[in-house]
């Protein structure tokens, strides 16, 4: 694995941007191929295929393409908030229960459900998932011990407070937020985070029952 000692943080920040991106964090280029992409695990029953056996609505939001990821930043402490595919105005009222990433690295990440507040200068917590460690290095999907309830509008994003283990891959035209300030609970400042065309490998669960759905509809 290349680290930053080794690689040398002015050529990572030297190499040409792909879209529009803004700030300066060292990103380390990485095969996919060297780790390939291994079969998603959960701890007890599959908590997706329950939900639809149950009759409940059941959709995902970010990648379609987890191991898509073709980069590792070696920085430790980001909080990337997704702003490109977001939670559709059909999920007000539903929950997340699910979610999973491709892991290059076992080191610590944690998932982030958050929504604009004060006219978009801050980010308020709606919940997060426990701090988990990737069982595999390849695909890693876990259920949360609690739903967490979904006000649109609202948007996704990980933390990882060690170097990043979920890759990404540079996408024209793709904006997803990035900070490495420490983690703020409740209320997140916007001023801290700037834009990058970053595409990570993450996916998250949600789900809705059929009254739910109808009265977000009325």
């Amino acid at each position: 694995m290349v680290s930053l000692a080794t690689l040398g943080l002015s050529q990572l920040i030297g190499a040409k941007p792909f879209g529009r991106e803004f700030g300066l964090l060292g990103s380390v280029a990485v095969a996919g191929l060297l780790w390939g992409c291994q079969t998603e695990q959960e701890t007890g029953p599959d908590s997706v295929a329950i939900a639809q056996a149950a009759g409940l609505q059941v959709d995902t939001v970010g990648v379609s393409n987890l191991a898509e990821g073709d980069t590792l930043n070696l920085d430790a402490g980001l909080t990337v908030i997704e702003t490109t595919r977001i939670f559709p105005p059909s999920a007000d009222g539903g929950e997340v229960f699910a979610w999973e990433f491709e892991a290059r690295e076992l080191t610590p990440v944690k998932l982030l459900i958050v929504r604009a507040v004060d006219g978009s200068k801050n980010f308020e917590l709606l919940g997060e998932s426990p701090m988990v460690v990737p069982r595999q290095l390849g695909a890693n999907r876990f259920q949360l011990p609690e739903p967490i309830p979904l006000q649109y509008p609202c948007l996704f994003g990980i933390y990882m407070p060690e170097k990043g283990a979920v890759p990404f891959r540079k996408v024209r035209n793709w904006k997803a937020l990035i900070s490495a300030r420490p983690f703020e609970r409740l209320n997140i400042d916007r001023a801290h985070f700037s834009m990058y065309g970053w595409r990570y490998g993450v996916r998250v669960f949600w789900r809705k029952t059929a009254e739910q759905d109808g009265e977000s509809t009325d």
